[in-house]
C-alpha cells in the first residue's frame, strides 16, 4: 500500500513588514502504528520546505501486515532544532481533492522569547542600538520600541502617516533637521525600491549597520544616541524611522562630527556629491548634475524641468524660502521635483522664452509630502524669474532599479 502525505505552514502573528523565509525549515514524515503511535514503522528523509511553506509531495511504501491505517507524524526543524511536533493527514492515493494539512505556526514580532511555541524572525540584539537619552529603553514613550518602528515601517510602506508615533506625513520627514538631502534620496528610493529601504532601516534597528546597495552604513554613537531628540511631551522632533534612516545615512558622510542633535546644521548639510554617490550606489545612473553659488538663470531652471519624465527623479537644490515665503539669499535645501514647471494659465511647461512675470507652479516632494509648491504653507504661486531666484543646483537620475 502506498500513504501519500503533503502539507504546508502557514506564519501568524507577524507584523505587515516581515516574513518568514521557510526554506530556512526543514521536516522529517514518520510513519507510526495508529494502536502504538510511540512505534516508528518508517520514516522519510529530511526534506526542505519551499520558501513559501510547502511541503513535497510524499508518497511512502507501507509494507506492514497490520491491516490498521498508520498515523503519520512530522517534526519540523531549523537550524537542526525541532521547533514542531505535528500529526499530519495522510491518504491512500494522491487525489488534488484532499484536505491537506496546514499548520498555522505561530511566530513573534522579534521580541526575544524563551517560549517553546514562537520563533523568532530575526536576531534581537542583546542591547538596543538607538537609544533616545531624554526617554530610554522602558519607558512608555521610548520613540525607538520595536513595536512603534514596526508600525511606522507598515504604514510608511502604505505610503500613511502614523500620527500616534508623531509621524504625520506618508513620505520621508526631516522635520527640523537638516537632513532634507537623505530625505530626498530615501523619497525616491521609497517610492522605486521599498524592498531596499525597508530591509536598511531593520537592519539599522537590529544590528546598528546596514548595507545600502554598495553603501555599507555604520552610525556613530552619537547618532544611535541623539540628544535634544524629543520634546517634553514624547513628540520626536524627526520620526524614528527617518531618523534612524537618513540621520544614519548623512552621518556615515562625515569624518570628524557625529550627527548627534536635530539642530547640528553643519554635520547635517548634503552637497550634491553625495545624492550622486547615494543614487550610484543603488545603481542608479546620474544624466545630469550642476551646482552654483548664485541662482539660475530661466534657461537652466527649464532644462531642468525638462528632464521630469517617468524615466528619472529631479532632485533640486534650493532656498527654502521658495515654500517659506521668505526671499532667497543662499541655497540651503534639497526638494525633489514630481512634475515639469508649468504655467498656470496654460499649464505647459516653461522654456527659455517664458515671460518673467509668468506665474508658474511645480508638484514638488519636500517635509514629507508631496504637492504642488502653491499648496505649501504660504499658498502662492511665483513669477518665473522669482522662483527661478530659489534654484541653486540639481541632480538628474534614472529611477533606481
Amino acid at each position: 500500500m502506498n500513504i501519500y502525505a503533503k502539507f504546508s505552514v502557514k506564519a501568524v502573528g507577524i507584523d505587515d513588514c516581515s516574513a518568514i523565509d521557510f526554506s530556512r525549515y526543514s521536516y522529517i514524515i514518520k510513519l507510526c502504528h495508529t494502536s502504538d503511535r510511540d512505534n516508528v514503522i518508517s520514516s522519510e528523509p529530511e526534506t526542505k520546505f519551499s520558501q513559501s511553506g510547502e511541503s513535497s509531495l510524499h508518497c511512502i511504501n507501507y509494507t506492514d501486515s497490520s491491516s490498521e491505517f498508520p498515523v503519520t507524524y512530522c517534526d519540523i526543524y531549523c537550524a537542526g532544532v525541532c521547533t514542531d511536533k505535528i500529526y499530519i493527514k495522510s491518504f491512500p492515493d494522491a487525489g488534488s481533492s484532499h484536505d491537506w494539512t496546514v499548520l498555522n505556526k505561530k511566530f513573534s514580532k522579534g521580541e526575544t522569547t524563551q517560549s517553546k511555541n514562537y520563533d523568532k524572525i530575526c536576531n534581537i540584539s542583546s542591547h538596543r542600538i538607538f537609544i533616545d537619552s531624554q526617554f530610554p529603553v522602558g519607558h512608555p514613550d521610548d520613540p525607538f520600541e520595536k513595536s512603534k518602528i514596526e508600525r511606522q515601517l507598515a504604514a510608511r510602506l502604505k505610503f500613511q502617516p502614523s500620527p500616534v508615533d508623531f509621524m504625520h506625513y506618508q513620505f520621508p520627514d526631516q522635520g527640523n533637521a537638516s537632513i532634507c538631502g537623505p530625505a530626498a534620496f530615501f523619497y525616491t528610493l521609497l517610492k522605486d525600491r521599498p524592498d531596499l529601504y525597508s530591509q536598511y532601516i531593520k537592519d539599522l534597528w537590529n544590528n546598528g549597520e546596514a548595507s545600502l546597495g554598495k553603501l555599507r552604513i555604520t552610525p556613530s554613537k552619537g547618532v544611535c544616541h541623539p540628544n535634544n531628540y524629543t520634546e517634553r511631551t514624547g513628540d520626536t522632533r524627526v520620526p524614528a524611522i527617518d531618523w534612524i534612516s537618513m540621520a544614519s545615512l548623512r552621518d556615515d558622510e562625515n569624518i570628524f562630527l557625529d550627527y548627534d542633535n536635530p539642530d547640528n546644521e553643519l554635520s547635517g548639510l548634503t552637497m550634491p556629491e553625495g545624492i550622486i554617490k547615494w543614487v550610484k550606489a543603488v545603481g542608479s545612473d546620474v544624466i545630469f548634475h550642476e551646482m552654483s553659488l548664485f541662482h539660475w538663470p530661466k534657461n537652466m531652471v527649464a532644462k531642468l524641468s525638462d528632464y521630469v519624465d517617468a524615466t528619472n527623479h529631479v532632485a533640486v537644490l534650493i532656498h527654502h524660502g521658495m515654500l517659506k515665503g521668505i526671499d532667497s539669499q543662499y541655497p540651503t535645501h534639497w526638494i525633489v521635483w514630481d512634475g515639469k514647471v508649468t504655467v498656470v494659465n496654460t499649464q505647459k511647461p516653461v522654456d527659455e522664452h517664458t515671460p518673467d512675470n509668468e506665474l508658474v507652479d511645480v508638484k514638488l516632494f519636500s517635509w514629507g509630502q508631496s504637492k504642488n509648491m502653491s499648496s505649501y504653507s504660504i499658498s502662492r504661486t511665483l513669477p518665473f524669474k522669482k522662483l527661478c531666484s530659489y534654484i541653486y543646483g540639481g541632480v538628474v537620475f534614472n529611477k533606481i532599479p
